[in-house]
């Protein structure tokens, strides 16, 4: 079995064919948050009553994944991020124990003797650590785990029209990525501390966008700047109001430092020396590039860093937030092929 995750920390998701190469693919999809109720036989009867799936601790109750969005409701406190701005939580017990619960919810039973999951590692800090726990929970469903780049996969999932050479672009909630390949095989690659969480934060900071829980405690309600934001009528091209603009100017940050990403990467001596002079194609993923506008506004920078004459196209792809699972998928079976057959792959 080949298995692939991707470990954002907007959502976890999955992928597997369930049969052979070439079958139709599974893919599960589990937010990466959770809600704490007060852990009394009250809660936890309803919860029970709707088989909601829960972590217990001493005094509480942490509802996590989709579940936790549904069951919102039951809290004026918004939920919480399993991954600890990025990276898995060591001081967290509840998160690592709901991390182990989601793994074991979206990969499915291990059916041969070599199974193989393949899996990104979020965050910029702390990434050893995280590696080394999320390689324990993947040993624990019975697979063989294998770390690789968002960014690296996402040429594989998308760069077939340009021989999967090309600039790759992906946008997560805490940070970004940008790799650089040829034949599918990244020249280089690196990571940016800077995501669509970001944005989200700022927005609610500068307009006030808060939700207030029993006892009156203001808390940022990232979830209706997401709304807001993911509504088909924002444009980074076409701005229309205060919130809008503020929008545009923050992502045009974010783009400014993926665009000084990718000059300096054109600019070392060994991606020279793979792709020459030649110009590239640029693939974008993630959910923060399904916003109307992304192409061009990204296409400006690449412009204002001296780099336009590099790029042929750009391009978002039309599922983003699949882009990387899948990705993963195609990753773990090129790999499981070369296993297989080791001197072809010489």
């Amino acid at each position: 079995m080949i298995a692939a995750i991707d470990f954002g920390c907007f959502a976890i998701r999955s992928a597997f064919r369930q049969d052979t190469d070439g079958a139709p693919i599974t893919v599960y999809s589990e937010r990466s948050e959770y809600i704490v109720l007060p852990n009394t036989e009250r809660y936890r009867q309803l919860l029970d009553t709707h088989t909601v799936p829960h972590a217990e601790c001493e005094d509480t109750v942490a509802v996590y994944g989709n579940q936790a969005s549904q069951m919102r409701w039951l809290s004026r406190i918004p939920s919480a991020e399993i991954f600890n701005s990025g990276f898995v939580p060591s001081d967290d017990p509840p998160a690592r124990q709901m991390l182990d619960l989601i793994c074991a919810a979206i990969l499915p039973p291990p059916d041969a003797a070599s199974n193989l999951c393949v899996f990104t590692v979020p965050g910029t800090e702390s990434r050893a650590k995280s590696q080394k726990f999320l390689s324990r929970l993947i040993r624990m469903r019975g697979y063989e785990p294998l770390a690789v780049s968002a960014a690296e996969v996402a040429m594989l999932a998308e760069g077939s029209d340009s021989s999967f050479s090309g600039i790759s672009v992906v946008i997560g909630a805490e940070t970004s990525e940008v790799s650089i390949s040829r034949l599918g095989v990244s020249s280089s690659s690196v990571i940016i501390p800077v995501g669509a969480a970001w944005i989200d934060i700022e927005l609610a900071r500068q307009f006030n966008i808060h939700v207030f829980d029993e006892t009156g405690n203001a808390w940022l309600d990232l979830e209706m700047v997401r709304e807001w934001k993911h509504s088909t009528e924002r444009n980074l091209r076409n701005s229309v109001g205060e919130r809008e603009r503020f929008l545009s100017r923050m992502y045009r940050a974010m783009l400014d430092r993926i665009a000084q990403a990718a000059h300096q990467l054109l600019s070392q001596p060994n991606v020279q020396s793979d792709l020459g002079t030649e110009r590239l194609n640029v693939i974008c993923c993630g959910g923060p590039t399904h916003i109307a506008g992304f192409a061009s506004a990204l296409t400006e920078r690449f412009v204002d860093q001296d780099i336009a004459e590099r790029i042929q196209s750009v391009r978002t792809v039309d599922q983003p937030e699949l882009t990387v699972v899948r990705g993963l998928l195609i990753s773990g079976e090129l790999e499981a092929r070369c296993r297989r057959h080791p001197g072809a792959a010489a």
